[in-house]
């Protein structure tokens, strides 16, 4: 007798369907292409922004606020004064210490001759602190450093249709880019 009830207790406990628990969601942004608004620095440069982020500005350092992506590029001016190399040298330093999550690093350069505009531009595929990183220069006297953060953990499967939005914001900024 307890064997049979041991046999139907086996066999109503075992089915075909199990539990499963439900996957963690992540926010999905509806991004519309901006127009763009011309913004220009105090420090001798302009270029074309998306006019809903809220631009701050300390010491020619520069930090751009996309509130609705919590994401934020900052831009830092530095003076050449005779060392662009060693300027150079620090900013790929950071690449590399950048690109230590990353599964690549896609490079891709922009040179307006005729502007002495000369930019470089670093995009990292993966869980990296920064999925950004770019330099804009004349080439003579000075060099802006910027980079691109988000306000939450890396996890590059999310943040991907972000970092493209935001990217493309980026691109723009370095096609339009003037000196003063």
């Amino acid at each position: 007798m307890m064997k049979k009830m041991l046999f139907f207790i086996f066999l109503y406990s075992c089915s075909n369907q199990s539990t499963i628990p439900k996957p963690q969601a992540f926010l999905y942004n509806e991004l519309k292409e901006p127009d763009y608004v011309f913004y220009e620095s105090n420090c001798g440069y302009s270029f074309f922004v998306n006019p809903k982020n809220d631009i701050s500005s300390e010491n020619c350092n520069i930090k751009i606020k996309n509130t609705s992506l919590n994401s934020t590029i900052y831009l830092s001016q530095v003076s050449v004064k005779n060392n662009f190399n060693l300027i150079d040298s620090d900013f790929i330093k950071k690449i590399n210490e950048n690109s230590t999550n990353a599964f690549s690093v896609n490079v891709s350069e922009f040179n307006d001759i005729e502007n002495k505009v000369f930019a470089k531009y670093f995009s990292f595929t993966g869980n990296a602190p920064s999925n950004t990183r770019f330099y804009i220069t004349d080439s003579i006297s000075v060099y802006l450093k910027g980079s691109l953060y988000f306000d939450s953990k890396p996890n590059y499967d999310s943040l991907l249709p972000s970092v493209y939005f935001v990217n493309n914001e980026i691109r723009k900024m370095i096609q339009t880019f003037k000196w003063k």
